[in-house]
Parts: structure tokens; C-alpha cells; sequence
């Protein structure tokens, strides 16, 4: 089977209009949507499919948008795609939808959580006293470097997302904000632009954030969860002692998404589905690891796409066994010339019993590049043992064209 990763967006991709093909198409997002209206008190739906985009980007709003179209996005996949995942991650107000979608946190108290959540962080630079800012093609040594350079006890700039190897946000106050985005103009090759946020998110300077969250979150029950989620602090799955201490440290701590991206491939995941708008994540994992299939999915065809594709990978895994299963039976069959006994344990019952336990390997590890590795690796086994038994070239030939 495919190993299977959800992930979730984060602030920053939400939008006017999100969701509202998927509101059009699917009944059962229609009434998340009406269950998020009724719990917030007021039309998330309106604000998402025909709001203002100043509105919306509000933190206190963007937040409970953001994690209802990427529910919005899951139910209406559990619809059309038939995927079990193994792990489930989001990139900062995401990590909250995972935890949602796992069931760690009900719906609605997961909605009342982040609108809460967005609140303290709005209230904690209401002042203007932060920014942030992305930058890529310079290295974190460089910017930890110069982050040290220009922080001082009053003025903090440091990392605030590690997104992949050469994309970083930079978070803090506003005056060293821009000297460091100066300095890096000038390196050879970089880009640095600031970001349209509320604040200094993902930096100390929203510990008085940080710590009335964490007074909230102790009033919302914790529940078992279906599936592991990836915290933001560690890059490893949340326990269920750890899940309010790790979203307290997560609003003053970095977001290490290369970290995480790296434990799903590590852990095996070869089919990753972005829930929610946009396709920032989706983008991220195809750059790190090609080998990962990833889907973005936020519309019906996006939906009908990935279905598609995954009908399509079944049916050719089905064909490629198939083949495999004739070619290697042609090579047993196959008349043996050599008397050699020896030979014929090295050449051909020992190679076979490697064949099959790759046969079988293939029926429970169902990854494109476990497939290409050991069809080309049964192949080699297969001009072995028919070498071995001495078979005619042009025999040998036709049974090889098999694959």
C-alpha cells in the first residue's frame, strides 16, 4: 500500500473565494460551514467565499477561515479518494487543523481555539511592534549569523520558519528588521521581501501571546487521536502529554517544516495530500523529495486529478506484477543445459527464491521508486538464472522482452 501524509497550510494562504467550489459541489462541506458559523457567531462562510480580503487576513479571522476550508478540503476528499494516511502535519496554524482532523481537538472546539488564538496574537502587536519577512537562496548559517549580529536585549530578529533548505521567514521587531533585510539585498543571488502579517509570529516576542494561549488551551478537553501528528517544535509525532506544552512553545519557537518534510520521507511516505487553499506545501515536498507523489487539493478537480492518478498507479502496479509473474514463470520453465549442481543452486534456485520475496515485497510496499528498483533488480535475476541454465540467446531474448 501507499504510505499516505495529509498536510495542512498555514497563514498566509487563505483568500477571498476558498472553499466556495467545494461548497458548491459537496453537502457535507456546506454544513462544516454552517457548523463554523453557529459555533463563531458569525458567517466565516460569508467572509471566505465574498469577504473583504482586508478582513480576512485579520489574524483573528484568517485563522478559523483557514482551518475550516482545510477541513472543508478532507471531507470532501474522503469522498471521492479512498486513503487511509499514516501521519498528518501543518505548517503553523496547520499543525491545529492536523490536530482537528486527527480528532484531538473536536471541530468546534478547534475553531474556538485558533479564532482565540488569533486574537492574542493580533493584541500582542496591536502597537506595530514586528514584522516578518522571507528570504531565500541564503543559508540559515548566514542568517543565524546575522540575526546575532543585529538582535540586542531590546531589538530580537531571529528564524521563525525553516521551509526548506534555501526559503526562510525571518520574524521580529520592526528597526532590525530592516537592517537585516538590507544586508541581505546585498548578498549575490538573494531575494527578501516582507510579509503581509499582524506581527512577529513564531518569536519570542509573542510570549505574553503565548502564555495566555496556554492558560485557553487547558480549558478544551484533549480526545485520542486517529492519527500521529508532526509538531512544528520537534519535527516528531505529538504525544498525548506533550500536545499543549508543544502548541504553547510552537507561537515562540520556529517552524522546522524541513525537518518535518524530512521525517515523513524517512518514515516512508510516498503519497502526500495538501488540504486546504493554495499549494505552497505541496510545492515545497515535490522540491525536497520528487520521489513523494503530492497532490494540492482544494477544488473538485483537483479532486477528480489525484483520483484519477491513483486509479491509474493501481492499474499499472497491477500490470507490472503481472508481467513479472509471467516472465519469471517463463524462466522456470525455461529447458536447463547445465548439469552442473553447483551452478544451478547459485544460478537458479537461489535467485529464484530472491524473486519471489521481491514479488511479495511489491505487494505491500507499493512505491513508484520500490517498483522501478526491483522490476530492474528481478530482471538482472532473471538473465541470471537463465545464463545459468544455458538457454539460447534468442530464447532468452524473448522471455527478457516480456517486461
Amino acid at each position: 500500500m501507499n504510505k499516505v501524509s495529509f498536510i495542512f497550510p498555514g497563514q498566509g494562504s487563505q483568500y477571498v473565494g476558498m472553499s466556495k467550489e467545494l461548497w458548491d459541489n459537496f453537502n457535507v462541506v456546506k454544513r462544516l460551514f454552517e457548523e463554523a458559523d453557529d459555533t463563531l457567531g458569525v458567517k466565516l462562510s460569508k467572509l471566505c467565499f465574498e469577504g473583504d480580503p482586508q478582513e480576512l487576513l485579520q489574524t483573528m479571522n484568517a485563522q478559523p477561515a483557514l482551518l475550516t476550508a482545510s477541513l472543508a478540503a478532507y471531507y470532501a476528499s474522503r469522498e471521492i479518494l479512498e486513503l487511509e494516511p499514516q501521519l498528518l502535519a501543518g505548517h503553523s496554524l496547520g499543525e491545529y487543523s492536523a490536530l482537528v482532523c486527527s480528532g484531538f481537538f473536536s471541530f468546534q472546539d478547534g475553531l474556538q481555539i485558533v479564532r482565540k488564538r488569533g486574537m492574542l496574537m493580533q493584541q500582542a502587536t496591536a502597537n506595530g511592534v514586528g514584522t516578518m519577512a522571507a528570504v531565500a537562496n541564503v543559508s540559515a548559517s548566514i542568517l543565524e549569523s546575522l540575526c546575532q549580529e543585529i538582535s540586542t536585549d531590546r531589538d530580537v530578529i531571529s528564524i521563525a520558519c525553516h521551509n526548506s533548505d534555501n526559503q526562510y521567514v525571518l520574524s521580529g521587531h520592526t528597526e532590525p528588521m530592516a537592517r537585516i533585510v538590507e544586508q541581505i539585498k546585498r548578498l549575490e543571488h538573494s531575494k527578501v521581501n516582507y510579509l503581509t502579517v499582524s506581527g512577529p509570529f513564531h518569536s519570542t516576542l509573542m510570549k505574553p501571546a503565548a502564555d495566555k494561549l496556554a492558560v485557553e488551551l487547558k480549558k478544551f478537553p484533549l480526545r485520542k487521536g486517529r492519527w500521529p501528528v508532526v509538531s512544528n517544535v520537534t519535527a516528531l509525532p505529538h504525544d498525548e502529554f506533550s500536545i499543549y506544552d508543544l502548541l504553547y512553545k510552537q507561537m515562540i519557537s520556529p517552524v522546522r517544516w524541513t525537518d518535518t518534510m524530512d521525517f515523513l520521507y524517512q518514515n516512508g511516505i510516498t503519497v502526500a495530500l495538501e488540504l486546504g487553499p493554495r499549494k505552497v506545501l505541496g510545492q515545497l515536498m515535490k522540491e525536497r523529495y520528487p520521489t513523494i507523489s503530492t497532490f494540492s487539493v482544494n477544488t473538485s478537480s483537483s479532486l477528480t486529478e489525484a483520483d484519477k492518478w491513483l486509479s491509474k498507479q493501481q492499474t499499472t502496479r497491477k500490470v507490472t506484477l503481472e508481467r513479472l509473474e509471467e516472465g519469471f514463470a517463463a524462466a522456470l520453465i525455461a529447458q536447463n543445459r547445465n548439469g552442473d549442481y553447483k551452478q544451478h543452486m547459485e544460478g537458479v534456485v537461489y535467485p529464484s527464491q530472491q524473486i519471489r520475496n521481491r514479488i511479495n515485497q511489491l505487494q505491500s510496499h507499493k512505491n513508484d521508486t520500490v517498483y522501478n528498483a526491483v522490476n530492474t533488480e528481478v530482471l538482472e535475476l532473471i538473465r541470471t538464472i537463465l545464463t545459468t541454465k544455458q538457454v539460447p540467446d534468442q530464447e532468452q531474448q524473448t522471455i527478457l522482452n516480456m517486461f
